[in-house]
């Protein structure tokens, strides 16, 4: 939690453990492989409710270990999916990191304005609507639409 008076972050509430930061991780980062993400869909709630960060807390450190993840797998991506596959689509790259970065902006602002009880809110609506994309726009059940590119 965040002391209004010194802006300082409290400890987590939960006591420090190797073991389970370990197991969390690996999880994490295997779920997150599996899906290409970064993970921070999965860590996130990890670390409000497992290891006891405040919503402010967990989104920074949450976005911290993602460019750190993001980052490091960035040259095995590379070598995976070869670029002449992604190059017909750089308009598509270029406008989403563009707005991604806007919206980050935006994001970061009105996270450190809110009260911790509206972030953890409205961090779970985020978590449910992210499950509920990716259940939609997966299942074999709903049709699938052509890209709005193609």
């Amino acid at each position: 939690m965040i002391s209004p008076s010194t802006n300082a972050v409290a400890a987590p509430t939960r006591a420090r453990s190797l073991w389970p930061a370990l197991t969390a991780g690996g999880g994490v980062g295997l779920l997150g492989g599996l899906i290409g993400l970064g993970g921070a869909e999965f860590r996130l709630p990890l670390l409000i409710g497992l290891f006891g960060f405040a919503a402010l807390q967990a989104v920074i450190m949450n976005k911290a270990m993602s460019l750190i993840v993001v980052m490091t797998a960035l040259p095995a991506r590379l070598l995976a999916v070869p670029f002449d596959t992604v190059n017909g689509y750089w308009f598509v790259v270029v406008n989403l990191l563009a707005g991604g970065l806007v919206g980050a902006w935006i994001g970061v602002t009105w996270a450190t304005r809110m009260r911790s009880a509206t972030l953890h809110r409205v961090l779970a609506v985020l978590l449910v609507l992210i499950v509920t994309l990716a259940i939609s726009t997966r299942s074999s059940w709903i049709p699938s639409r052509r890209p709005c590119w193609g």
